[in-house]
């Protein structure tokens, strides 16, 4: 049998892209100025003014803007990190860059977000900073742990890779925590093929971030503090711009999406669809999670690769990587609750260009492959 036979594959995330970001990508090449210049500062206005932040700070990825911000907070050898153990390994990773000590947390088993209890908890006199993220696309409940974060004296990052258009209690993502993190990962609301940005309200605090992404400088070839090369590019920019002026209409179709899956979901037996908690007054959707409880989870994704549905099992809990199993000692049931959850988490695909009949297709397809 050929490949001709096989059904269309529906990926998990895809871009949305087209001709004004290559014209836009076209002229900055033209204009000879490829590093970080005016489009860069540009996109970094459109950025804050879009998210509500005074300061926007663009980077070569998230994982550098993960990275800044823990430098610029001075955390050090042997600080303590809070931080969830279901995220991308890059919320973990950079605690490690700085030789100080990641500190992991059980997550809300409905909501998959780091609970504010559980920040509370793992505080200890070495703490030096908390880390927050926002699980495929959902704000985590920002008051209680900014709440946190104010008693203990201690500075709150908000990882909000995945939740760039989200909104808390009607305020965009970028604007309620003292410092959020972005990425522009292909598979993000806007993408910029690599790229991040960091959102913060002290503007003394944005101009050392800038200093660390650009070798240290306050001017040039003056060098005053260790820096490292985190810059954006301009062609990097250049798309952003256009992308970031897409951002309302692939959340409104990512929205319709999520709504057909809700409605489609809703009375099936084995399939659980997001839950989101009323203080989320605006879900990004980077991923749709649904959770198929008991049922046998690489069964129903092998189910639905043959009827050409990519899936994605979600990021594996940083306590169950090899990395960390090795530095930390860690086993699978040492963060139960978050283990246990994530064994459940089948990502489906949720993107801008999705249509009806692939939607369909999805629906059914996980319907078929749960309930029967």
């Amino acid at each position: 049998m050929g490949d001709e036979h096989l059904p269309a594959k529906i990926p998990v995330a895809n871009v949305w892209v087209g001709e004004r970001e290559a014209k836009a990508v076209y002229d900055v090449v033209k204009s000879g100025w490829l590093s970080m210049g005016c489009k860069v500062e540009e996109f970094e206005r459109d950025f804050g003014k879009y998210t509500g932040a005074k300061e926007a700070v663009a980077v070569n990825n998230g994982t550098s803007a993960l990275h800044v911000a823990l430098l610029a907070l001075d955390i050090k050898a042997d600080d303590e990190v809070v931080l969830p153990s279901l995220t991308f390994i890059s919320t973990a990773n950079v605690v490690l860059y700085q030789n100080a000590v990641p500190i992991l947390a059980e997550c809300d088993p409905k909501t998959y977000n780091i609970t504010p209890k559980e920040i509370e908890r793992r505080i200890t006199k070495k703490t030096k900073a908390i880390i927050v993220v926002d699980m495929n696309g959902m704000p985590v409940d920002y008051d209680e742990v900014l709440r946190i974060a104010e008693k203990h004296s201690l500075p709150l990052i908000a990882d909000s890779a995945e939740s760039l258009g989200a909104t808390y209690k009607n305020k965009k993502i970028g604007s309620v925590a003292p410092i959020h993190c972005f990425s522009f990962f292909p598979n993000k609301n806007i993408t910029t093929g690599e790229g991040g940005m960091i959102t913060c309200e002290d503007d003394k605090l944005a101009e050392k971030m800038r200093m660390i992404r650009h070798q240290g400088q306050d001017y040039r070839y003056h060098h005053v503090i260790l820096g490292y090369n985190y810059r954006m590019t301009e062609l990097q920019a250049a798309m952003g711009i256009v992308q970031l002026k897409k951002i309302e209409k692939v959340l409104r179709r990512k929205e319709k999406i999520a709504q057909r899956y809700n409605q489609a979901f809703e009375s099936t037996k084995n399939i659980r669809p997001p839950f989101v908690p009323e203080y989320v007054t605006r879900h990004a959707w980077y991923m749709y999670a649904v959770s198929v409880g008991n049922k046998d989870r690489e069964a129903i994704v092998k189910k639905l690769g043959k009827k050409g549905i990519e899936t994605r099992l979600s990021f594996p809990p940083i306590h169950a990587q090899p990395l960390y199993k090795k530095l930390f000692n860690y086993k699978e049931d040492s963060f139960p609750i978050t283990y246990e959850a994530w064994k459940k988490l089948i990502d489906i695909p949720i993107w801008a260009g999705l249509k009806k009949k692939e939607q369909d297709r999805v629906i059914s397809a996980l319907i078929d492959s749960c309930e029967k």
